[in-house]
């Protein structure tokens, strides 16, 4: 039954504050919280999970007509590759005794080139957002582009940092979870924020763990 229901992934699997709760929203909602766990305690396998995350997002979008973070997720796949890449597979002198990549702070050129990134991202994706359905009825007017932007912008720069073990993508996910239980619990949303909060705390815990293992790692230098 349960086999069934996984390929029926449309179908309501629970119901909380009057929303139904489907098969897909649960399985990604359940992947994406185990990669980001896995994340938080520096594990590689956290990406091997977030690919099937990201498999199950294109689909959940896909269902639900949100193109434009439908389009997003081919972009965090590639990311995702490029960092289970380079955390496996780091040069000698930056692996640690798990010959993973070791966890590193950025310099204050780099967090301000990062932000410069984030800004950029934020523009540009806000543009294409409010041009969309210009190119094609498929895609419904953007209610709030840049607002959606900066979601999608906090997402990827956090990714791309987290992609070189970097402690700060955890400052940039906290920051995107906060807005997204702000954002949830405003448009009336019950399961969401809930999960927000899991990845809110999971975010934690990484801050934490990191620059626990970055103590660590200096010691042992």
């Amino acid at each position: 039954m349960i086999m069934k229901d996984f390929f029926n992934l449309h179908n309501i699997f629970f119901v909380i504050g009057g929303q139904g709760i489907s098969y897909l929203e649960f399985w990604a909602v359940l992947f994406g919280l185990t990669s980001v766990f896995m994340a938080s305690l520096a594990r590689a396998i956290n990406y091997w999970i977030g690919f099937i995350y990201t498999a199950l997002l294109f689909m959940m979008f896909l269902q639900k007509n949100l193109y434009t973070n439908m389009l997003l997720q081919p972009i965090s796949l590639g990311i995702n590759i490029y960092g289970l890449y380079h955390w496996t597979r780091p040069h000698k002198e930056k692996k640690n005794s798990r010959n993973q990549l070791l966890i590193s702070f950025l310099n204050n050129k780099q967090r301000i080139m990062y932000l410069l990134l984030l800004a950029g991202i934020v523009i540009v994706w806000g543009f294409i957002l409010t041009r969309l359905h210009l190119i094609s009825e498929l895609f419904p007017p953007a209610r709030s582009p840049y607002l959606d932007a900066t979601v999608a912008g906090l997402m990827l720069t956090a990714q791309i940092l987290a992609a070189q073990k970097k402690w700060e993508c955890w400052i940039f996910w906290v920051a995107l979870n906060i807005g997204n239980v702000i954002l949830y619990i405003s448009a009336g949303l019950v399961f969401m924020p809930i999960v927000a909060v899991f990845f809110l705390a999971f975010n934690i815990i990484g801050i934490i763990h990191w620059k626990k293992e970055w103590e660590k790692q200096k010691q042992l230098c």
